[in-house]
């Protein structure tokens, strides 16, 4: 005759199984929360420094402060010309971050810094669902918050600074902040404890092959 698992037995089963769940579930929806954000970010980074230089060498011009598009209104941009005439822009937010970007973004020591995105001055939300921010010329600090408004609103999380170059040229940091030949680990520790440089978790995810490992 076959014997039966005891209600005893079967609780059991339930509870460690429900025990390995509560310990590994919080993991996986991690590491695919983190990857999803690394694939946004990796997207966006690389459609702006594709498009940049092909949208100048269209222009024929050598430096992004000889653009010159038609402008629909006396508060347009030239950052707001470019993006609606060469990105898929799903929401332009203007001048203000509020409704593209949080208004209060924590560094990774969980620091609450308001306006992280404030150096910015048009602000705009494409069809990957991230959000961008770009100085009015376009040159200069470039954000990414891959994941627009909404949390966990962390800067190497969600939120991202890149530099775009007088010549186009989109870059994880800019001439004057990090040096040539930094050190990967440099660049981590930066990263994790802030103590470096906005820019640094850019530069050192596309050293590291994209991996959000810190």
């Amino acid at each position: 005759m076959k014997k039966a698992f005891t209600l005893a037995e079967l609780l059991i089963a339930l509870t460690v199984v429900g025990v390995v769940a509560v310990l590994t579930v919080p993991h996986v929806m991690k590491n695919t929360f983190t990857k999803a954000n690394i694939a946004v970010l990796q997207q966006t980074y690389s459609q702006f420094a594709d498009t940049i230089p092909a949208a100048m060498l269209e222009m024929r011009i050598r430096s992004l402060e000889d653009m010159d598009l038609p402008l629909v209104s006396d508060t347009e941009t030239q950052a707001h010309a470019f993006m609606k005439k060469y990105f898929d822009v799903t929401k332009d937010c203007g001048s203000t971050q509020t409704g593209c970007f949080a208004d209060i973004y924590k560094d990774i020591n969980a620091t609450s810094r308001e306006n992280f995105a404030s150096s910015a001055d048009t602000f705009f939300i494409l069809a990957n669902g991230a959000a961008v921010g770009l100085e009015s010329n376009i040159r200069g600090y470039f954000f990414i918050d891959v994941n627009n408004i909404e949390p966990p609103n962390i800067l190497g999380r969600d939120l991202f600074v890149a530099y775009i170059t007088d010549k186009g040229e989109l870059t994880a940091s800019s001439d004057d902040v990090l040096e040539n030949g930094d050190e990967i680990t440099s660049l981590s520790e930066d990263c994790k404890t802030f103590s470096g440089y906005w820019v640094t978790c850019v530069d050192y995810l596309m050293q590291n092959n994209w991996k959000m490992d810190y």
